[in-house]
């Protein structure tokens, strides 16, 4: 088992999953820091973080995407 011949997957795998948990986590934290001050209703302001984070996190993986294709045509 531990004589593969083919390259090792951990870092598509920290790419794939790890990394877009990690930025939504931390997006989510800061949306809610900086919304704190600025909203007074905590539902509207869970709403609006829990958006924002989703959208930064879609944003990450479509650029990973790209990144990625980029990478697998220079080969």
């Amino acid at each position: 088992m531990g004589k593969a011949g083919s390259p090792s997957v951990v870092f598509k795998v920290v790419v794939a999953f790890l990394l877009p948990m990690v930025v939504f986590i931390a997006v989510l934290a800061a949306f809610e820091a900086i919304l704190a001050n600025t909203i007074d209703s905590k539902e509207v302001q869970t709403a609006l973080s829990f958006l924002l984070a989703l959208s930064m996190t879609f944003a990450v993986v479509l650029v990973i995407k790209a990144i990625n294709k980029k990478l697998s045509k220079n080969k």
